[in-house]
C-alpha cells in the first residue's frame, strides 16, 4: 500500500505542476523558458538548504552523468512545457501514453526485467489512444504537440532509465537523497541558462520563446519561485524515490492516469477563470477509453507475470534438509 500512495502521489504532484504551468502561461504575462529554469533553481535550492548544518555535496556537481540527467530533464521539459501552447493539459496527457511502451522496452533491452507476452496487448492499446487523439488535433499529425510530446516521452525514459542505475539514487538517508535531487535540479538549471541556442538546434520543432531574455520579469520570478518550491521539487523527489522503489515500468504505469488527474485539475481551475474551460469532444473521450483500457491490461497481466515468475521460483527452490532427530 505505501508503494501505491507514492505512485500516486508523485502522478498527482506532477499534475499540479502542469496545471500550475498551464495557468502561468494562459493567464499571466509567463515567460515559459525563464520559468522553468526559475522552477528548477528554486526548487533545487530549497532541497539543498533542507537539511542544515550538512555539507553541500559539490561533487556530485562534476560527475557526468548527473550532467546528463540534466540535458535530459531540460529536453523534457521544454518540449512538454512548449505543447501545452498548442494542447491542453489532459491532451498532453494521452500523447505522453507512448511512454509506457517505450518504458516496457527499455525494461527489456536494458534492466533486464522482460514483461508478460499478454502485456504488450495493453501497449498497443495505450498507443492506438494517442495516435487517435493525434489524429485528430488541427493538422493532425504535423501539429508541433505531437512531436513535442513524442520526443519530451523518449527523453524521459532515458532520464529515468539513467535515474533508477543512478548509484547516488540508492542511498538511504532521507537528507542526503533530498540534497542529491536539489543538485539535479540545478544542474538541469544550469542546462537551461547555458546552452539555449543547442535546445533549439536540437528540437523537433520550432519552440516558441527559447531564450533568457525574459529571465527577470516579475510575474515570470514569482511564478517559477510559488512553482518550483510547491511542486516542481517534491515532483522530482518523489519521482526518484518511485523508480527506486517501484522501478521504472511500475513507476511508467502510474503516471498513464495523469490524462484524468490533469482533467479534473483543469476543470476546477476553470471554474476559477485561471485556464480556459476545456472542451473535450468523443476524440478526447474515445482516446482516454484506449488508454484506461489499456492500463487495465497492462496491471493485470503484470499481476499474472509476477504471480507465475513467484510460482517458479517456488518450484525451482531447493526443499529444506530435515533436521536430525534428537
Amino acid at each position: 500500500m505505501p508503494v501505491l500512495i507514492l505512485l500516486f502521489g508523485t502522478t498527482l504532484i506532477w499534475s499540479l505542476l502542469l496545471v500550475s504551468n498551464r495557468i502561468a502561461l494562459t493567464s499571466f504575462d509567463i515567460d515559459p523558458y525563464a520559468m522553468t529554469c526559475w522552477q528548477l533553481v528554486f526548487g533545487g535550492v530549497s532541497l539543498v538548504l533542507l537539511a542544515p548544518g550538512r555539507r553541500i555535496p559539490w561533487r556530485q556537481f562534476t560527475l557526468p552523468i548527473n550532467w546528463a540527467y540534466g540535458v535530459l530533464r531540460v529536453l523534457t521539459g521544454v518540449t512538454w512545457t512548449a505543447s501545452l501552447l498548442y494542447i491542453s493539459a489532459p491532451e498532453s496527457g494521452i500523447l505522453s501514453q507512448t511512454g509506457m511502451p517505450m518504458a516496457a522496452l527499455a525494461a527489456t533491452f536494458i534492466l533486464g526485467r522482460t514483461p508478460g507476452r499478454s502485456e504488450w496487448l495493453g501497449h498497443a492499446i495505450l498507443i492506438s489512444g494517442a495516435v487517435w487523439m493525434a489524429w485528430h488535433l488541427p493538422d493532425g499529425f504535423s501539429n508541433p504537440a505531437v512531436l513535442l510530446m513524442l520526443a519530451s516521452e523518449v527523453t524521459a525514459i532515458a532520464s529515468t532509465v539513467l535515474a533508477e542505475l543512478h548509484p547516488d539514487n540508492q542511498i538511504k538517508d532521507t537528507w542526503a537523497h533530498l540534497r542529491f535531487t536539489g543538485v539535479l535540479l540545478l544542474i538541469t538549471a544550469s542546462v537551461f541558462l547555458i546552452v539555449p541556442s543547442f535546445i533549439e538546434l536540437i528540437s523537433p520543432v520550432p519552440i516558441p520563446y527559447i531564450s533568457t531574455a525574459g529571465l527577470f520579469g516579475t510575474e515570470t520570478l514569482l511564478a517559477g519561485l510559488l512553482i518550483g518550491v510547491l511542486f516542481r521539487g517534491p515532483a522530482m523527489v518523489l519521482s526518484l524515490r518511485s523508480v527506486k522503489v517501484a522501478g521504472i515500468e511500475k513507476y511508467i504505469l502510474s503516471t498513464t492516469i495523469l490524462p484524468f488527474v490533469l482533467l479534473a485539475l483543469e476543470m476546477l481551475a476553470s471554474r476559477f477563470d485561471l485556464t480556459p474551460p476545456p472542451t473535450h469532444d468523443s476524440v478526447f473521450w474515445i482516446s482516454s477509453l484506449l488508454v484506461m483500457i489499456g492500463i487495465i491490461q497492462i496491471t493485470v497481466s503484470k499481476h499474472r507475470h509476477a504471480a507465475k515468475l513467484k510460482a517458479l521460483a517456488k518450484i525451482a527452490a531447493p526443499a529444506p534438509t530435515p533436521g536430525k532427530a534428537t
